[in-house]
């Protein structure tokens, strides 16, 4: 996964290009974004990561 920092050199997401995928991680929630072939889109959200 490719990191994708702001400004300011914090971490704001990871991208993975094969995958089409964008995960965002904060303060403990991860929430996971994927664009489907088919044009849709599906977001996953999980609490209480390690």
């Amino acid at each position: 996964m490719q990191e994708v920092r702001n400004s300011a050199n914090k971490l704001v997401c990871q991208i993975d290009k094969l995958s089409k995928t964008v995960e965002i991680v904060l303060k403990g929630c991860r929430t996971t974004i994927r664009f489907l072939d088919n044009g849709q889109v599906q977001i996953v959200n999980a609490s209480n990561i390690a």
